[in-house]
This record gives structure tokens, C-alpha cells and sequence, in this order.
């Protein structure tokens, strides 16, 4: 298993569009052969001392593969690809953390 934090920092004032978009293409991604968990998430604030700023623009997605030909299957999905092509009117940055465990 590998997971993968990809970070999304949306343009201004188009936080509620990319989300509109992500949350209809989530159910798609995770009926995918392979995604174990797929899970999208904004900042709070918790009052932890060690906790960076609040990235009130910023969208966090956690993901869980089977290994990383399923990564690399998903990211040529006919529903990624479209994904990608309207998404990238709200997107300012993108990094993607792929990981895997010790």
C-alpha cells in the first residue's frame, strides 16, 4: 500500500467552485480498482501549539492505493483526465506527497 497527500492551493474566491467539482468526482475515484481511501479536507483550527497557519484556500486530499500502478492506473481515468481539464481554472498549486509506510 502507498498513500499519497496531494495539496491543492485553489485561486481566490474560487474555493466553492473546485469543491462543487471535486465532491462530484470523489464517488468515481473511489469506486476505482485499487483506491483504499480517498478522502478530501479543509484546515482548522485545533489550538495544538505545533499546528502551521490556517490555509483557508488549501484543500488536502488523502489518498490510499493498493500500490502504484493503481496510482498511475487513476491518474489516466477518463473521469481524472476531465477532472483535471476543469479543475485547472481554480487550481494556483498543486503538490502531490506520495508515500509509503516504514
Amino acid at each position: 500500500m502507498i498513500k499519497v497527500v496531494t495539496t491543492v492551493e485553489i485561486l481566490p474566491d474560487c474555493l466553492d467552485d473546485f469543491l462543487f467539482v471535486l465532491n462530484e468526482n470523489i464517488p468515481r475515484v473511489k469506486a476505482e480498482e485499487g483506491c483504499l481511501a480517498y478522502d478530501a479536507m479543509l484546515d482548522i483550527a485545533s489550538a495544538l501549539p505545533t499546528q502551521g497557519k490556517l490555509r483557508p484556500n488549501t484543500v488536502t486530499l488523502i489518498e490510499a492505493w493498493a500500490n502504484l500502478d493503481t496510482l498511475y492506473a487513476h491518474l489516466h481515468t477518463p473521469h481524472m483526465i476531465s477532472f483535471r481539464e476543469v479543475a485547472q481554472d481554480y487550481v494556483q498549486d498543486i503538490v502531490h506527497r506520495v508515500l509509503r509506510p516504514l
